[in-house]
């Protein structure tokens, strides 16, 4: 026959059997994060902002719509982007509009764009005119945030425009918050397969 303190005694063995579960356990979908963790962070629209020269200094703004991959060496990013640049001169505006792609990993970057150059106000009567140009870009990236390419565009239109020079340098921020804090990021879900 159970005596009460053999009933107190199995009670408390139970009992610490389910606080130290508790306790010691780890839900399934908890995240761990050590040193050596490899993620993609969740695509975020960022602020792109920047500056160069081509034959006259100009202010890139836009945006990119970039996701970072934390790796233990190094971080890569990717995205397509929409900006305009804006050329500084007296004369006339000069717009280019433009849609591209970024890539880069550790200290390297690779990117291209097709731009629509418009010169306003180039002749004496005020007439604009238009030309598109495709840019091949690579150079010098801090892990996706400053970047420092050179560029060469190249005219695919009829109509160009002889002002400016195929030779294109620039130095463009990728504004994005994930980078202050990656652990803490959100992170993209990735489906089991089988």
């Amino acid at each position: 026959m159970l005596t009460g303190s053999r009933i107190s005694a199995g009670f408390r063995i139970v009992l610490l059997l389910m606080v130290s579960h508790s306790i010691f356990g780890q839900a399934r979908d908890s995240v761990t994060h050590t040193p050596f963790e490899q993620y993609w962070t969740n695509y975020r629209l960022i602020p792109k902002l920047g500056g160069g020269s081509m034959d006259r200094a100009f202010i890139e703004a836009g945006v990119q719509y970039q996701s970072i991959y934390k790796h233990p060496l190094t971080l890569i990013t990717h995205g397509p982007y929409s900006t305009v640049d804006v050329f500084i001169n007296s004369n006339n505006l000069l717009l280019a509009p433009k849609v591209g792609y970024e890539f880069t990993a550790g200290l390297i970057g690779l990117a291209a764009d097709v731009s629509y150059f418009i010169d306003h106000n180039y002749d004496h009567e005020g007439g604009n005119r238009g030309a598109v140009m495709i840019t091949p870009k690579g150079g010098i990236s801090i892990l996706g945030f400053a970047n420092l390419f050179y560029g060469y565009s190249i005219p695919v239109s009829k109509e160009t425009i002889s002002s400016i020079t195929r030779n294109r340098f620039s130095l463009v921020f990728n504004i994005n918050r994930d980078y202050f804090d990656l652990k803490e990021a959100p992170r993209r879900k990735y489906k089991k397969r089988g």
